[in-house]
């Protein structure tokens, strides 16, 4: 055989193995970009969903949860006949309403059986008790089923046949001790909760939240959410069975244990056989609600690197025609842009989001260079907008927990940070620093004789009588109880006072009403000055010395702590 045929035999056997191999080592790390893509997607996508749907929810959990503890609730569960619990119970239900994100109240008690409701809109207030449940009704076995589970809270979906309302129910136990007295709590509107959640969706990927038995609980297609599952029987139910292929099932049943069983803020990546084809399903339990976040993402549909399946082809077509300057041309064109790009693809995976990668090659190379560029703004712009989400959504937590439910002042915690960090400025800085510890003199008796509700009423417009005498640096909370704190920076004898007084004189003015009943009161306060930094305790000491002094003295009087001369 002639050298030229050995030659082109050779030129034909390195093409096509050469070929070959280039379009394994190309298709591969095409899938290899996509699937990282996918798992990053699917994550944030994931931590995007958590925070978007868990906020509402725990909101509305704790609300309920606190509505059950409250002793008139419990009260009038225990003694409904008695119209004084009755009314007390039901302007408690009423506060609530106005407080819950729906303005919707429900209350059962299973000592009487009867349901209590209102609505946004308020239609049935004064006509509260809507109807009597009954073991005998099926539609009533929510309550039952609910009570014998024994848990604090259940988030149940579910059509009230006697009210024709479908609603995201919230139930929280009412105990009395170890005794379950009755269920209260809210509800949300189906259709508006699911526009806040899975209808959010983006094409090729697919929400649901489901439960330890697999149920779903929430979908975008409404039909297959597992109305009332709190009265079914497992079997029952409509599960994730009926969607996955049972390996796929067996694979999630184990990764659901896994999530429970380590740190709740694991994200863990399967892939499964969904609508007739292969879907990444990301996996995150939702704390405090005992859901799961589903997240099926369609590779296909999110792949970076599409339809370039040709490129081997083409340079196969090179390569016959001149062997060498096609490895050279492989190397400069394709392999080295490549590469390049994978580089910055390691980089950013790696969260370094500020890399940008080079814009290399030319014609459909370069196109992918500029594909990809664009993809990476997006991921840096969707990363940047997950993370301000997630800051935001940190810093409103972070505020809940300072904050006093009741007066809308500070909380003992949040007074106690920004005690400290006036304490840490004295120090460098130097200066003054003033306390004002206020205590509305005999509360007890105001809620023994008008009530909690006065009594309540009485600290918000306390509460609103301080923020109005502070200065626009000044820090106000409520201590505890009835008590109130106030830390002034910059303050001396003579201001601190001034305040102190204008406060108190303030208070005593106040004139209440509640339920038709006038009622007034005053304040005791105990001040305290340092012109240098002392221990907090040592300073509250001092404070609370000053209003035990004020207290003594015959109350609605202001005292300032002085040192006793040695």
């Amino acid at each position: 055989m002639k050298l030229e045929r050995k030659f082109l035999l050779l030129v034909t056997g390195i093409f096509i193995f050469s070929s070959l191999i280039g379009w394994l080592v190309f298709k591969n790390m095409i899938d290899e970009i996509n699937r990282d893509w996918s798992r990053q997607f699917v994550e944030r996508q994931i931590l995007f969903d958590r925070y978007r749907t868990f906020s509402p929810l725990i909101k509305e959990v704790a609300l309920a949860k606190k509505l059950a503890a409250e002793p008139a609730l419990i009260h009038m569960a225990l003694h409904e006949n008695d119209p004084l619990a009755r009314r007390n119970g039901l302007a408690v239900l009423e506060k609530y309403r106005i407080r819950f994100s729906d303005h919707t109240y429900f209350a059962a008690f299973a000592l009487s059986g009867h349901y209590f409701f209102n609505n946004a809109a308020g239609d049935y207030s004064g006509d509260e008790l809507r109807y009597t449940l009954s073991q005998d009704h099926p539609a009533d076995g929510w309550f039952y089923a609910t009570m014998a589970q024994g848990q604090d809270f259940q988030i149940n979906i579910a059509q009230d046949q006697h009210l024709n309302e479908t609603r995201v129910w919230i139930n929280a136990l009412v105990r009395s001790g170890k005794e379950v007295v009755g269920v209260v709590g809210t509800g949300m509107k189906l259709s508006a909760f699911l526009s806040e959640t899975v209808n959010l969706t983006q094409p090729g990927i697919h929400n649901f939240f489901i439960d330890d038995d697999l149920s779903i609980k929430l979908s975008s297609d409404t039909h297959l959410i597992d109305y009332a599952s709190i009265a079914k029987m497992p079997d029952q139910r409509t599960t994730m069975n009926a969607l996955l292929k049972p390996d796929d099932i067996k694979k999630l049943r184990q990764t659901l244990l896994q999530i429970k069983e380590g740190d709740s803020n694991d994200v863990a990546n399967l892939w499964v056989q969904f609508d007739g084809r292969t879907f990444l399903l990301g996996v995150a339990r939702l704390p405090g609600i005992g859901w799961y976040d589903l997240t099926l993402v369609d590779q296909k549909k999110l792949g970076l690197v599409k339809g370039f399946t040709y490129v081997p082809y083409a340079i196969g077509a090179l390569f016959l025609m001149v062997l060498l300057v096609l490895g050279f041309a492989l190397h400069q064109w394709i392999l080295q842009p490549i590469m390049s790009l994978k580089k910055a693809s390691d980089a950013i995976q790696g969260g370094h989001f500020e890399v940008m990668p080079p814009l290399v090659g030319e014609v459909e190379v370069g196109d992918l260079s500029r594909s990809f560029r664009h993809m990476v703004a997006f991921v840096r712009n969707t990363h940047r907008e997950l993370e301000e989400r997630v800051k935001e959504r940190t810093e409103a937590l972070h505020r809940l927990t300072e904050i006093d439910v009741l007066t809308g002042l500070l909380n003992r915690r949040g007074l106690m940070d920004r005690f400290d960090n006036e304490l840490a400025r004295l120090s460098r800085n130097g200066g003054s620093l003033g306390l004002l510890l206020l205590d509305l003199d005999h509360f007890k008796e105001v809620n023994d004789t008008y009530g909690h509700a006065a009594g309540d009423l009485a600290l918000v417009e306390s509460a609103l009588v301080i923020e109005r005498h502070n200065r626009p640096y000044d820090y106000a909370g409520r201590y505890g109880g009835e008590e109130f704190l106030v830390i002034l920076p910059g303050c001396n004898n003579e201001d601190l006072t001034a305040i102190a007084e204008r406060i108190r004189i303030a208070i005593a003015a106040l004139k209440l009403e509640y339920e038709g009943r006038s009622f007034s009161f005053t304040t005791s306060i105990g001040m305290y000055h340092v012109q240098q930094p002392e221990p907090r305790d040592t300073m509250l000491s001092k404070t609370d010395k000053a209003l035990y002094l004020a207290k003594v003295s015959g109350r609605n009087c202001v005292r300032l702590y002085e040192e006793k001369p040695a």
